[in-house]
């Protein structure tokens, strides 16, 4: 699900370090391990690329998505475009109401912020660690290379589903928690500590209305859950191999 994995991450990141919220990490409780069989993480992680589209992921070379997006409790409404290309590049731009242009981008080297409340600046340190991880284009089917640590927790309901949770620990970046569909093999959660402008800040993801793309899977409904406030999005337009300005993921001057 590439749009899941980095697209969406770009705008809540972005949005995430404009500023909003101040609360700290809180410290993920698994519950105990269920005494059933359990199915291992290579195989966990088969199904998932099975249920993505594997074949059909590996054959896109771009992607441009556009959404809107609102930030509850705050009553602030919005407009994402964003496009994304290998090995991990991607060029965002989110225009908040009241807020102005949040724009964020990764040449492959250098990963900036163009943003009105924390000002302009190069992400450097963790911040370009959890870029360079979260932005990888084929992330989908390059999990187990981009986590080394990947170890299955236990199992547990999201909305009316089980799903096996996995604790996936990169290289340089705090840990992450996924949830797979124990029946579709699909991601329907994901937990990450964001690195933002006010410290590291707990996120939890929920994705809904997955459709079909040229043979990708695609969620169209993202809610994601921070300290102070949620952000749902839904996705408008969703595009693969489409014709991208060659400067397009440069930093502006």
């Amino acid at each position: 699900m590439k749009l899941k994995l980095s697209f969406f991450l770009t705008i809540i990141f972005a949005v995430t370090v404009a500023g909003f919220s101040q609360t700290g990490a809180a410290e993920t409780v698994f519950p105990k391990m269920p005494t059933v069989k359990m199915p291992t993480v290579p195989e966990i992680l088969a199904k998932y690329e099975r249920a993505v589209g594997k074949e059909a992921n590996e054959k896109v070379k771009n992607l441009y998505s556009k959404g809107v997006l609102e930030i509850m409790l705050m009553g602030v409404k919005g407009v994402i475009e964003s496009y994304a290309a290998p090995p991990n590049k991607f060029y965002n731009k989110t225009s908040l109401a009241g807020v102005g242009d949040i724009i964020e981008g990764f040449d492959g080297e250098t990963a900036w912020s163009i943003n009105p409340m924390t000002g302009n600046y190069d992400k450097i340190g963790e911040k370009l660690a959890q870029t360079k991880l979260t932005y990888d284009f084929y992330r989908e089917t390059n999990l187990a290379k981009l986590y080394p640590k990947m170890e299955l927790k236990s199992t547990e309901k999201v909305g009316e589903n089980d799903a096996y949770v996995i604790l996936a620990t990169p290289v340089g970046s705090p840990p992450e928690t996924f949830y797979f569909d124990v029946k579709n093999g699909l991601l329907v959660r994901q937990d990450v500590t964001v690195i933002s402008a006010d410290g590291k800040i707990p996120m939890r993801t929920f994705f809904d209305d997955v459709r079909e793309i040229d043979g990708v899977k695609v969620p169209f409904k993202i809610h994601s859950m921070l300290p102070d406030y949620e952000i749902y999005l839904t996705m408008t337009e969703v595009k693969h191999n489409v014709v991208i300005k060659k400067d397009r993921f440069a930093k502006p001057r």
